[in-house]
């Protein structure tokens, strides 16, 4: 009897740390920062999530957003203020050739 309710025991820890380590692995627990990375040769650009298709990746930011700060759908990096959004970099447009 002792031993079924030890196996049943352990059967359970172990479902419970597979699961923990599935769920660790696909970042569910990892706060997301509102935007993804994009790959450009020698640098990378930082796009939000929502960000507005008709705008070229060249235009999105090569630095993350800072603390209080985050990137707007069309390339901006905005800071977050008590009265609004108060604007404060923009990339200048990139006038060397599509990579």
């Amino acid at each position: 009897m002792a031993s079924k309710k030890r196996k049943l025991f352990f059967v359970s820890f172990a479902a419970v740390i597979a699961i923990i380590a599935v769920l660790s692995s696909n970042n569910v627990f990892k706060e997301d920062p509102g935007y993804f990375i994009v790959p450009h040769g020698d640098h990378n650009h930082y796009v939000p999530h929502d960000y507005d298709r008709n705008i070229n990746i060249h235009q999105f930011p090569q630095r993350p957003p800072r603390d209080g700060e985050r990137i707007t759908p069309d390339g901006r990096i905005v800071r977050d203020v008590d009265t609004g959004i108060q604007f404060f970099e923009r990339p200048a447009p990139n006038a060397e050739s599509e990579d």
